[in-house]
């Protein structure tokens, strides 16, 4: 019962209302036609009328008398215009449309109904036909800050951003006040920067910073963009400014975290652990992630044993540390502790599902690998093939453990084996990833076994993949010479020196080519030679006899 009372007194309160409101507009309509036929005096108070009641908001009230008033007197253009302005405000944008045109068609350059159609435009999304009709109001008044303002905002929505950025820089010579002046320059500088006017955002910022030398965004945007065009120094020295400053834990943060980033970027590694460190002691930092890039500076560094110490705490710190022990073992290898290494991938291994299994297999086998060399550079290729038969074990499909057989048998004249070990390699290497250098050593070895052919082809595959291949082209001007092909040969040479100047092999037998038909040319390759090599002896002698013979 009381709720249906509740909706009997709202129901009589709306009824009520608009009774009210009828009964005004009625009394108001009826009060200005009552006064006589005098079409001037009807006038004045119509125009009195729409007036205040523009001036206090009453649209509808507006629109009602407008509408009735033009309905005798059409052709009266200021009371259309404040119907027009009522349907504005009233979000009537279609009729408030159709009112301005009406007006435009008898006074077509009337300003105010330019500038009220081109809101209209706004509102309903057209901008183009807004920035048309502000145009013309800006073409009356160009020191209008509203619409100077409004043509720069019309621009940026319709991406015409050096449109934008002018009327921007307009506005901002009619401004006094120098806060305002500096906000606009923060709009400004992401418009040129938007528009990759560079120079422009660079300055649009500094000028927002001699406003407000401390504002912690704009500071940041400026870093940003120093980075963006990379300019670490400059980024590097703006936040080190900031740092004088800035107390917000967040950005803190971020500025601890971009110096890190830049100093690894210009490899200035002990600047990285420094501020790295202080990250350390910021809150909110990623402590873990920031101890494992400590380490790698230090590792970087050479030093091995304090980046090593963190890994180890780190591994020891985390249930799941799989890259950080993959790092601790590479850090061992890197320091030739190949059994520290290994051992730190056994631990992984005994615990690893199938995919990480096969990665931390392949680990593995490069390990072996390369605990290989430091045996084959010792002459002791029993222990090198002994290594290289784990990492055959462990990766038996990985081409390098091949051509690590291959060079040992090299290095021990077994050239039949080597052209079976490179051919496997050759054929694993399914990207190609390592074919030229496995060709190179393949077109040795066939040289030592007198297979000319066999060389030709390999060194014509290996130019096929790499034409500028100095050393390739060395080793075909070698087998020209060989068959006494000077032409080819010194032709091979030359491209050589070209790629690779400080190719001394190749000069030296350039040269021992050109002493039988180019002697100056002879003597400038043994003193290019002597420059890069004081020491070459066979040069020093055969530049001595060309000299004397000369």
């Amino acid at each position: 019962m009381i709720d249906s009372n509740i909706i009997l007194i709202i129901t009589a309160v709306v009824v009520a209302s608009a009774a009210i409101y009828a009964l005004y507009s009625i009394i108001l309509f009826k009060g200005i036609t009552s006064k006589g036929e005098d079409l001037q005096l009807t006038t004045k108070n119509i125009l009195d009328q729409v007036d205040i009641l523009y001036s206090k908001k009453e649209y509808a009230l507006v629109e009602l008398l407008a509408t009735k008033y033009l309905e005798r007197v059409p052709g009266h253009l200021q009371v259309r215009k404040f119907l027009a302005k009522a349907y504005l405000e009233d979000k009537k944008y279609n009729q408030s449309i159709r009112q301005c045109n009406l007006i435009l068609e008898e006074r077509p350059n009337d300003i105010e109904t330019h500038h009220v159609l081109g809101k209209c435009y706004v509102k309903k999304r057209f901008l183009n036909k807004a920035i048309t009709e502000f145009d013309l109001v800006y073409g009356r008044n160009k020191k209008d800050k509203e619409v100077v303002l409004t043509l720069a905002e019309l621009y940026t929505r319709t991406d015409q951003l050096f449109m934008a950025i002018t009327k921007y820089k307009e506005l901002v010579d009619l401004l006094k006040d120098p806060g305002e002046i500096a906000d606009y320059q923060s709009t400004i500088a992401a418009l040129c920067e938007e528009a990759h006017d560079f120079p422009s955002a660079f300055e649009a910022y500094k000028a927002r910073l001699e406003v407000y030398p401390k504002d912690v965004e704009t500071n940041k945007k400026l870093t940003e963009l120093y980075i963006k065009i990379g300019n670490q120094p400059m980024a590097i020295e703006t936040l080190l400014l900031m740092l004088s400053f800035v107390t917000e834990p967040k950005m803190l943060l971020w500025v601890f975290e971009t110096l890190v980033n830049l100093y690894e970027e210009t490899q200035d590694y002990e600047k990285a652990i420094a501020y790295a460190e202080k990250l350390l002691d910021t809150p909110g930092s990623d402590k873990f992630n920031i101890r494992d890039r400590i380490a790698h500076f230090n590792l970087i560094l050479g030093k091995v044993s304090e980046g090593i110490m963190i890994l180890e705490d780190l591994a020891m710190m985390s249930q799941n540390a799989f890259d950080i022990t993959v790092k601790l073992a590479q850090a061992y290898m890197d320091c030739e502790e190949y059994q520290k290494a290994l051992d730190k991938y056994m631990i992984l291994l005994d615990k690893a599902a199938p995919k990480e299994a096969k990665l931390i297999n392949a680990y593995i086998g490069d390990l072996y690998i390369k605990w290989s060399i430091p045996a084959a550079n010792a002459k002791d290729f029993p222990r090198a093939t002994e290594l290289l038969d784990m990492a055959a074990q462990y990766s038996p499909v990985n081409p390098e453990v091949y051509y690590r057989y291959a060079v040992n048998h090299f290095e021990q004249k077994n050239f039949s084996n080597v052209v079976e070990f490179i051919t496997k390699a050759l054929n694993y290497d399914k990207d190609s990833q390592y074919t030229v250098k496995y060709l190179l050593l393949l077109s040795q070895a066939q040289h030592e076994l007198g297979n000319f052919f066999e060389e030709k082809k390999a060194l014509s595959d290996l130019l096929n993949i790499d034409s500028k291949n100095a050393e390739g082209l060395y080793r075909l001007g070698l087998m020209y010479v060989a068959h006494h092909d000077v032409k080819n040969a010194e032709e091979s040479f030359e491209k050589a020196i070209t790629y690779e100047p400080d190719l001394i092999p190749a000069k030296y037998n350039l040269a021992l080519l050109c002493e039988g038909n180019n002697k100056d040319r002879a003597k400038e390759l043994y003193m290019e030679i002597l420059e890069q090599d004081p020491n070459h002896a066979e040069a020093k002698i055969a530049l001595a006899d060309l000299t004397n013979s000369g």
